[in-house]
């Protein structure tokens, strides 16, 4: 029968290793945690060679903040690509159905001229006429 292995919180280890820098001897910190010396010991070891950087857990620590502003930069493209797909599908939408429309309506299409010339304006005929 295999008995599950004691996990102890960073917090944990940090405050036992705290109160032997503080002068309290190895057995004080064990009783007061229930700890054995030897844990401690090892822990003494890590906490001696890393410091503040002693016990990360498992795996590397997230930084929260920097995670935070991570995702919260990630939501605003998503927001934005979101939209700008929408946007895209309803002119895809839009470029399908207009030959539908022209087609329905009798136009030649919208790229063909205007069966209307344009008036000229003629020469020489702009004179004032004099009076009698």
């Amino acid at each position: 029968m295999l008995v599950p292995r004691q996990e102890y919180s960073r917090e944990l280890k940090i405050a036992a290793m705290r109160e032997m820098d503080l002068g309290k001897s190895m057995a004080e910190v064990a009783r007061m945690y229930q700890l054995s010396p030897k844990r401690l010991e090892v822990w003494k070891g890590e906490w001696r060679a890393k410091g503040e950087l002693a016990f990360p857990g498992k795996g590397a620590r997230p930084q929260p903040r920097l995670d935070a502003e991570r995702i919260a930069e990630l939501e605003r493209k998503i927001g934005q690509q979101t939209m700008e797909l929408d946007f895209l599908k309803k002119a895809l939408r839009r470029f399908r159905e207009q030959p539908l429309l022209a087609a329905a309506n009798g136009n030649a299409g919208s790229m063909s001229k205007s069966g209307k010339r344009p008036k000229r304006r003629q020469r020489g005929t702009g004179s004032v006429r004099q009076r009698e």
